[in-house]
C-alpha cells in the first residue's frame, strides 16, 4: 500500500473516532504539515470518505458513513459554553435561565447569547411562563451524541478560545 494511502487511512480512522474533528485537532493527532492534511482532506473529500462542513471560519470533519442529522450536535458540542448547557440540560431535563447560567457560571449576557443560538439551531426549546423554561429538542438524540463525545486536549483548549468570538 502506498505512503499516501495509508496517511489518509490514519486521518480517516481519526475522523470517524472523533466526528465534527477540526482541522487542527486532526494535524495534532497525525503529525502532518498543514499542505499535506489539506491535500488528504481535499483528496478524502472527492472520493466521497468525508464530508467537510464549514462555518465563519470553521471547519469540522464527518466521515461520509455518520448521519449528517447529527452534525449540528457534534458541532456544538466543540463549543465549551454550548456543550456545558446540553449537558446540563440532558441532566436537569428542565431549567430556567437563572439556573442555567448559574449551573455553566457565565455571564448573563454569554449564556443568552448561547442559548439563543441553540434555539436558533433547534437543539434546545424555550417554554413559556414565569420564569421560562428551557429543555432539549430532542433529549434521546442528545444523550446519544454526548454518551459517544470523545473531545480532545487540543479542540477543547482552542475552542475555549474560539467559543469567546464565535457570536460576533
Amino acid at each position: 500500500m502506498s505512503n499516501a494511502v495509508e496517511k489518509r487511512k490514519k486521518i480517516l480512522k481519526i475522523i470517524i473516532e472523533n466526528p465534527g474533528a477540526g482541522f487542527l485537532d486532526i494535524q495534532k493527532n497525525t503529525g502532518y504539515g498543514h499542505g499535506n492534511l489539506s491535500h488528504h482532506l481535499k483528496t478524502l473529500e472527492q472520493e466521497g470518505s468525508i464530508r467537510i462542513r464549514r462555518e465563519k471560519r470553521k471547519v469540522w470533519v464527518f466521515d461520509s458513513a455518520s448521519d449528517p442529522n447529527y452534525d449540528r450536535f457534534w458541532m456544538f458540542l466543540r463549543k465549551e459554553t454550548c456543550k456545558k448547557i446540553l449537558i446540563f440540560l440532558l441532566e436537569e431535563r428542565f431549567a430556567s435561565f437563572a439556573h442555567i447560567r448559574d449551573a455553566i457560571k457565565k455571564s448573563p449576557g454569554t449564556t443568552s447569547t448561547t442559548m439563543k443560538t441553540l434555539m436558533e439551531k433547534k437543539l434546545i426549546k424555550k417554554i413559556p411562563g414565569f420564569p421560562d423554561i428551557y429543555t432539549l429538542e430532542d433529549y434521546e438524540k442528545t444523550k446519544k451524541i454526548i454518551d459517544r463525545m470523545n473531545v480532545s486536549q487540543t479542540d477543547e483548549l482552542k475552542d475555549r478560545f474560539v467559543d469567546t468570538f464565535s457570536y460576533y
